[in-house]
């Protein structure tokens, strides 16, 4: 059982549903309260969405592991699972019904709630994922950007979900209806997401060059070289820098000292770490750290939902 978690990474799956209840609640939650609108899922078809999108993740996580044994092997042997904790025809049977189960899941509650065609997210992120375990993860930057763009539609779904029967319901009671604000709002997070994975990724492929070139994988690092793909991660989190600071801009002009030095402490200090990191790693541990500190990033951005409902709420309750 523990290498079976161990393989569908349990403590990302629940970074996973933590962030898809950060995103309805502390998100979508007080802007559509501010408008005096509902969420349109009921608490329990929102839990069966969650669990479809880790039920997802999880199969993905395992697909990953089986295609990838004999390269793990090279980068990370003390960490692999399948031929050591899971066997093999375990793995692929796990992973074929927890991706049946997941898609039944998914369709029932779009369903449930009048727009059975969402379902067809379900379907292409398993029949994706799949593709990316076996062709487009050693390409140059296709993988990455795969896996990004996945982690960016965990806070995305929630915003298609929520917000696609809004327009249902207050259309029919003739509503003026525009959600610009939380769409706004939700793909910010969604973007988030996006750039710390991608950050990440590369700094993992970095730290796997050795392996990954072995089996004529074709990764960014290999093809530009090591530093020069260190320059690509310190580039991209300058760039995420100086939009956190345009942020923080407007933090200021608003008054907003509470969600100014969250920044400040949250998430420039650990970009400026995590470039620093970068650039002086040499050892598998020390890449290790660095995209551990990406992942953090992204998590400590998803808390900053925490500041932004009380900001908002509290805003609500004054008036």
């Amino acid at each position: 059982m523990f290498s079976f978690l161990k393989l569908i990474r349990i403590q990302n799956l629940l970074i996973i549903a933590f962030t898809q209840y950060m995103v309805r609640w502390c998100l979508v939650f007080p802007i559509l309260k501010l408008r005096n609108y509902d969420l349109q899922l009921s608490n329990f078809n929102f839990f069966l969405l969650v669990l479809s999108t880790v039920m997802l993740a999880a199969a993905g996580y395992i697909i990953n592991d089986y295609f990838d044994v004999r390269i793990d092997k090279v980068n990370k042997p003390e960490r692999l699972v399948i031929d050591k904790g899971v066997k093999r025809r375990v793995a692929m049977g796990a992973h074929t019904f927890i991706n049946i189960l997941a898609i039944l899941i998914g369709f029932y509650v779009s369903y449930a709630i009048g727009l059975w065609k969402l379902s067809i997210i379900h379907i292409f992120c398993t029949f994706t994922l799949w593709f990316y375990s076996t062709h487009f993860k050693r390409q140059f930057l296709i993988g990455n950007l795969i896996v990004a763009f996945f982690t960016a539609l965990v806070p995305l779904i929630v915003g298609i979900y929520e917000l696609y029967p809004c327009y249902k319901t207050y259309m029919i009671i003739g509503e003026e209806i525009s959600f610009k604000g939380v769409w706004l709002y939700v793909f910010a997070v969604s973007f988030f997401a996006f750039i710390t994975t991608l950050l990440r990724e590369i700094i993992k492929d970095i730290e796997d060059f050795q392996g990954d070139k072995e089996y004529g994988c074709q990764t960014l690092p290999i093809v530009i070289g090591k530093q020069n793909a260190k320059i690509v991660v310190a580039f991209i989190a300058f760039l995420c820098m100086i939009c956190l600071g345009y942020l923080q801009f407007l933090q200021l002009k608003s008054n907003d000292w509470l969600a100014f030095f969250y920044f400040v402490v949250a998430l420039q200090l650990p970009f400026v770490y995590l470039i620093y990191k970068t650039f002086t790693a040499n050892t598998k541990k020390d890449f290790r750290l660095a995209a551990n500190t990406a992942k953090v990033i992204m998590l400590m951005g998803v808390c900053f939902l925490f500041i932004f409902a009380y900001t908002l709420l509290s805003y609500i309750h004054a008036f």
